[in-house]
This record gives structure tokens, C-alpha cells and sequence, in this order.
């Protein structure tokens, strides 16, 4: 089944507001640098095993302006400060494999239009190792495909006002490795849910404060080697943005994940249960 994307656009405002306020557009018209930091803290707890990872490094994003295509956006992203560390239990160490990022860098290219992501290629070996090393992760391939738009951050472009909450859903298929599974074939449902809350104004610019809701829903089998599973994957997020609409940059963003997974082996029907968790933080600054 060919995949399905559709959008789904609900505003709502509170009896105490009219659209007699200003209205505000969320669009990144900006192509100047800047820096993005973030904290992650990641815990999952399988069987008897509890595993968390603490993340921590700095984006560097620099603009190139195109030289032939002007339908093009073009960024260098470059990783440095990377600290992470990983508790097995009681046992706490230096992630190293995790800390290869650092002093990595590539080159991503959007569509100009549409915002959309159209490629990122690694600019020197390691970086291109390191590509190599996410696109096979067993928990970031579930979220291949969902990279941000550069150019529309809460959805195409529209009018917002405060108090406005609007959805994003989207369904189709979901294939490729998955956990400890080579294949999987099955269905990936997401919904976003954004509330525009309240705008301040701040050393003059205009922040818009944005509280958003993420869940997705991932049904199919896995297999590997002689084994297949039916598994069932449900993941929500839930967060808060301060957005700078007038730089186009998010001062602040506070999130937290829940994952968890059941499957049940075809074989021998017994059941195996997964939890993920994943709090993390994000401030971006002009460079």
C-alpha cells in the first residue's frame, strides 16, 4: 500500500478570545547561523535490565548560500561539546561509542518551498561512519522520516492566533529494521497536536508560547533469523516551546517520551514487554 499523508487543521479559540487579536504566521524566513544545545537523559527497561544514557552536546548550524540552484536551502551542521555517559544497573561509564559524534559534520539540503529535508550527506569520513552508525540504531529507525522543516516548524504555513489548537496526522507504511528485528512490515499512525497558549514580547521580539502533543502508533511483524513477532509500538510526546517568531528560533523546548512495546512471539505465543523513556531539552541562539 502506497503511503498516505494527509493534514488535518482544527482552530479553536476560548470563549474569552476573538480573532479581533493579532494573528501571527510560524515561517523561518532566516538563514542566519546559529547554535542549538541539548540535554538528553534516555532510560529504557527491558526483562531484568535497566539501561539510561545522559547526552549532551552543540549543533552548529551555518548557511551556504546556493550557487547554481536557488530552489535549495543549504546548511552545515557541525557537532562539538558532546559528553555522554551510560548506567547499566549501578555501573556508570564513558559512552564512547555515543561521543564519536563530536567533531562530526554534514551537509543538508531542504527544499526551499516546502521547508522539506532533500538530503544530508557526511562531510569526512567519521561523519559519514557516524551516518552509517544512527541510520542502523535499532530506536532512531522508527523515526526516520520524521526530520523537522526548516522552513514551517508547527505545519504549513497559516495564520495562528492565540488560542488556536490545530492537528497534524499522518498514516502509511512503515518498513525496515526495527529493535533486533532486520525486517519490519506494518503501519505507522502519528498525530501532533499543537496549542498556541499566549505571545510576550521580549527585548523586542515576539515569543510565542506552544505546547505540543505527539502520539504514534506502529503495528506489524518483525523478523530475525527464525523468529517472528507481532508487535505493537505505542510512543507519546508531550512538550513546550518558546518560539521567537521574530528570529525564527526556538528559545526553549521542553519535552519528555514514553515508549512501550509489546510483541508475541508467532511461535510459541509468549510475550515480551519493552519501556523506553527520554526527557530532554533544547535552546537555540544566534551564532
Amino acid at each position: 500500500m502506497k503511503q498516505i499523508k494527509y493534514w488535518l487543521f482544527i482552530s479553536a479559540l476560548s470563549f474569552a478570545l476573538s480573532n479581533d487579536g493579532d494573528g501571527y504566521r510560524f515561517i523561518n524566513n532566516s538563514t542566519q547561523d546559529y547554535y542549538q544545545d541539548l540535554e538528553t537523559i534516555f532510560e529504557m527497561s527491558f526483562g531484568p535490565w535497566d539501561f539510561l544514557m545522559n547526552y549532551s552536546g552543540r549543533q552548529t548550524f551555518e548557511f551556504v548560500t546556493p550557487k547554481e540552484n536557488q530552489n535549495e536551502i543549504i546548511s552545515k551542521l557541525s557537532w562539538s561539546r558532546v559528553i555522554a555517559t551510560t548506567r547499566v544497573d549501578d555501573k556508570v561509564k564513558p559512552n564512547h561509542h555515543a561521543q564519536k559524534q563530536n567533531g562530526t559534520s554534514y551537509t543538508m539540503t531542504y527544499d526551499s518551498v516546502t521547508g522539506e529535508q532533500t538530503s544530508i550527506v557526511g562531510n569526512d569520513e567519521a561523519s559519514i561512519e557516524m551516518m552509517e552508525m544512527v541510520a542502523s540504531d535499532e530506536i532512531g529507525s522508527m523515526f526516520q522520516g520524521d526530520d523537522s522543516n526548516i522552513l514551517y516548524p508547527f505545519g504549513p504555513d497559516s495564520v495562528r492566533y492565540v488560542g488556536d489548537v490545530w492537528k497534524i496526522e499522518a498514516e502509511g507504511d512503515h518498513t525496515g529494521k526495527i529493535f533486533t528485528f532486520e525486517e519490519f512490515e506494518g503501519t505507522k499512525k502519528s498525530t501532533i497536536t499543537y496549542n498556541f497558549k499566549k505571545i510576550k514580547e521580549k527585548r523586542g521580539s515576539k515569543i510565542a508560547y506552544i505546547k505540543f502533543d505527539n502520539a504514534v502508533e506502529l503495528i506489524g511483524v518483525g523478523a530475525s533469523d527464525d523468529k517472528s513477532i507481532d508487535l505493537t509500538i505505542v510512543t507519546t510526546v508531550s512538550g513546550d516551546v518558546k518560539y521567537n517568531i521574530t528570529t525564527g528560533l526556538t528559545e526553549s523546548c521542553k519535552m519528555s517520551m514514553s515508549l512501550s512495546s509489546v510483541g508475541r512471539d508467532l511461535e510459541d505465543d509468549s510475550i515480551k514487554k519493552m519501556r523506553m523513556g527520554l526527557s530532554a531539552k533544547i535552546k537555540q541562539k544566534l551564532k
